[in-house]
């Protein structure tokens, strides 16, 4: 914002994050409104932009009246010369402008993020797309999962049903990524933008949304062929699920629920042993303590026992046993609306209640500018209050140009944090031009030690690393040097944790009070779990993203041990990896809120961040309830899709597509691009049968695609703006390496290992202004111990004292 703006905004202060911040909502669908309703939760005033006229099916999803909560709506018809300059005039009254329409319908508009550029300068311009803004597929409708599929994602879940081929990927992870990306990329183009700076365009598209999910296979890829003796090639997908690690495992209990388990680390490992009274493996000179497996022959022997065990008494009486422990990673399977009431949930606000009935909540707690959610209602152009008051305080002109860096360049951000969901967040910010150090304990962050190191080099892209003994007095003072010059600080230490350290929010705020301190952790410090430890299979299955994706089709009575086998391997594959990465992605929406409510307050915060809270958001679509509410649309049986033109297909080359239509003008294309070919069809395909949707057309319709390649219905729908995509031409890794569209959008990026050498590493979610600017891999652990506490005034001999009293440690001189 501009130091005009600001001063505006500062004016009117009223405890809101982003009071003062106007933007306009011109988009259709979740990921556009869930971003614009993350900004008016906090404060924005946001004015949603409906084409008079024209139906949207989006609107008739049952998460959307949540999506427009706290909004003002205004009806144009931007065919209307005089209702589009309203449009334009508001453009000058506002800060921010999001969009999801394509580049095609904007320019009939004069609506392009570049036209927009020469008209209204003072904009930040947010474009959400599908599959991007350039490359082959940049004109199909983008659909989240038309881009699931091209992008892989369906081959992920092979093997959850009978039948061969992909399956669908029923959470929309990818509307979830985008959405956050967005907001993240908006304030970080507001901050960019603090100083009467030109405003800066922001891309993001459910595409790069996925890129989050991809959580170092591809990485794999290439090192394995680099350095085979180091890394191995990683496993290749197959059609049957493998069965799940000991310690991340399913299980029945004798009251027919599932139960998940993720004891990542031994210690953990050894407490569920310990509780279930099977510690008497660790006696087996066979058994890893560290990789806490067996031998084949003995490790299916003592899966049966364990399922055997766990199956003897009933979730209740297991968990009341597992939570007085303490210390062991568990859970129950849950549906999402079985969530809602889900204490930890309840007790840290993820669940917002009004009279309207009950849905998400804010997305981080802000303990100093808390949300404030507003009312579903929406209040048309007639009572719209904005507009007066919008109309008549112009926005500024910029007075110089805009940044040449990326939008964070001088924000500097301290992470304490070990694994995934906290410290790829902290990546996220790194690849928005933040300086990011990592403080690792001696010997490195755990993460380093698993998977070849793979998966540690995805999540800490772009980071500095320094190992401290931060039990030692030396070693805590090196990291209240560095806390001292800090912005944000994040860590994922469970409650109590920090102050024994030391470095508790007062600590640090005591030495810096402007702090921007965020604290993630499992389940959240208020409610009945907050001293209990959470990996990432728990919220994906307590928040009823696991369930969701077998369709609910989950057996719920005692199962022979060759069907718990059948189902721990079926439900450890739905049970992906992405709550992590969903997690990640709060993070840094999270930390964004706090350094924009910093800019307009002027003071920092605590800020407070779960995995439940934030796979609640990725379970978006069915996180409230409400009188008349409809039900969660399920995978069907095959778990091929939603509906009949909403679902996977076979094609002659027993290949499969996806095909995606919800729209009149999409089932007229449809049909227009079927008069291109000749074809065997005994009778034509009308409108309103592809809108009706009736079952009997799902026979018609695998009859149709039968006929041709996958490859043949992809290039001809996808020339008529028809979503039919080919489901299992890449796997996802080769997708981002090898796809014309990957290539295009730039979702690869060069990068150099400090071991492994030159790769290509994820791209950036977001961009802006268009520019592809260099981003940094992930550092050996240490590797920058002298460079960062030189920063913070220590000599070459205070560093190596430092060293030889083991205060802190380097991976390269290990």
């Amino acid at each position: 914002m501009t130091s005009e703006k600001s001063s505006q905004i500062t004016s009117q202060v009223s405890g809101k994050a982003l009071n003062g911040i106007r933007v306009i909502d011109l988009t259709r669908g979740p990921a556009g409104g869930l971003a614009s309703m993350m900004l008016a939760d906090f404060g924005a005033e946001v004015l949603r932009v409906v084409q008079r006229s024209t139906p949207d099916p989006l609107e008739k999803l049952p998460a959307a009246p949540m999506w427009h909560r706290g909004k003002q709506c205004l009806e144009l018809d931007l065919k209307n010369p005089e209702e589009l300059s309203e449009l334009h005039r508001l453009c000058a009254c506002a800060d921010v402008f999001i969009t999801t329409w394509r580049e095609a319908a904007l320019s009939q508009y004069k609506l392009t993020p570049a036209q927009l550029e020469l008209t209204h300068p003072h904009l930040v311009v947010c474009h959400i797309s599908g599959f991007g803004h350039q490359g082959p597929l940049a004109n199909v409708p983008g659909y989240e999962h038309a881009v699931a599929a091209a992008a892989g994602r369906m081959q992920l879940f092979q093997g959850l049903t009978d039948r061969a081929g992909p399956v669908f990927s029923a959470l929309q992870v990818g509307v979830h990524a985008t959405a956050q990306t967005a907001v993240t990329g908006i304030l970080a183009a507001l901050h960019s933008g603090a100083s009467s700076a030109q405003g800066r365009t922001v891309r993001t598209s459910l595409l790069q949304g996925f890129l989050a999910y991809e959580q170092g296979t591809m990485l794999a890829e290439q090192f394995a062929q680099s350095h085979p003796k180091a890394i191995p090639a990683p496993q290749p997908l197959t059609a049957e699920p493998p069965m799940p690690s000991l310690y991340y495992h399913p299980a029945q209990a004798a009251d027919g629920r599932w139960m998940q388990f993720g004891n990542l680390l031994p210690h953990l490992f050894d407490n569920f042993l310990v509780t279930t009274g099977l510690i008497d493996i660790v006696a087996d000179p066979d058994f890893s303590p560290t990789q806490m497996m067996l031998p084949p022959e003995k490790q299916e022997s003592f899966r049966e026992r364990m399922l055997q065990t766990i199956s003897s008494r009933g979730s209740n009486d297991w968990m009341s046993d597992l939570i007085a422990n303490g210390q062991v990673v568990a859970g129950v399977y849950q549906t999402t609306q079985q969530a809602l009431d889900d204490p930890d949930l309840i007790a840290n606000g993820h669940v917002f209640t009004s009279e309207e009935g009950r849905q998400l909540g804010p997305v981080g707690r802000l303990q100093t500018t808390p949300a404030q959610p507003g009312a579903t209602r929406e209040t048309y152009s007639e009572e719209c209050s904005y507009l007066n008051n919008w109309l008549s305080t112009p926005r500024d002109l910029p007075q110089q140009p805009r940044s040449q860096q990326l939008p964070l360049a001088g924000i500097k951000v301290l992470e304490i944090a070990t694994i995934i969901a906290a410290p790829f967040g902290a990546s996220l910010l790194a690849d928005l031009g933040a300086s990011v150090t990592k403080v690792e304990q001696i010997g490195g962050d755990p993460y380093r030690g698993m998977l070849s190191g793979v998966g540690s080099a995805r999540v800490n892209a772009g980071k500095r690393s320094v190992c401290v003994n931060l039990k030692s007095a030396e070693g805590k003072k090196i990291v209240l040097d560095l806390a001292a010059q800090a912005d944000i600080l994040i860590h994922n230490y469970r409650p109590g944790v920090p102050e024994r350290l030391g470095i508790d929010y007062q600590a640090i705020k005591s030495i810096n009070p402007n702090i921007i301190y965020l604290q993630c952790n499992g389940y959240g410090p208020d409610g009945p779990g907050a001293d209990r430890p959470s990996t990432h299979p728990i919220p994906g299955a307590a928040l009823g993203g696991v369930l969701y994706q077998l369709g609910y089709r989950v057996p719920n009575t005692p199962q022979s041990i060759d069907s718990l086998r059948l189902w721990t391997r079926r439900l450890m594959r739905a049970n992906e990896v992405n709550p992590d990465p969903n997690t990640a992605l709060v993070v840094a929406t999270s930390a964004m809120l706090g350094l924009a409510s910093r800019t307009i307050n002027g003071e920092g915060q605590q800020i407070l961040v779960d995995m439940f809270g934030a796979n609640a958001y990725a379970n978006h679509d069915d996180f409230l309830s409400y009188p008349e509410k409809p039900n969660r649309a399920l995978p069907d049986e095959d778990l091929k899709g939603l509906s009949t033109t909403y679902r996977l297909y076979q094609c002659l080359d027993n290949r499969w597509v996806f095909l995606a239509m919800l729209h009149q003008a999409e089932h007229a294309r449809f049909i227009a691009a079927l008069q291109d070919i000749e074809l065997t069809m005994p009778d034509q395909f009308t409108p309103a049968e592809l809108e009706a949707g009736d079952p009997v057309l799902a026979t018609r319709l695998e009859a149709l695609f039968a006929q041709q390649p996958a490859s043949v219905w992809e290039a001809l729908f996808s020339k008529h703006q028809i979503a039919c995509l080919q489901a299992d031409r890449w796997t996802p890794d080769e997708f981002w390496l090898h796809s014309e569209q990957a290539t295009a959008m730039a979702l690869v990026a060069p990068a150099k290992h400090p071991l492994w050498g030159d790769y290509l590493r994820h791209g950036p979610m977001a961009t802006f202004d268009d520019c592809r600017i260099a981003t940094g891999a992930a550092p050996l652990a240490g590797q920058h111990n002298r460079e960062l506490l030189k920063e913070c005034g220590y000599s070459d001999q205070d560093i190596d004292e430092l060293i030889n009293n083991q205060v802190i440690w380097s991976e390269d001189s290990a």
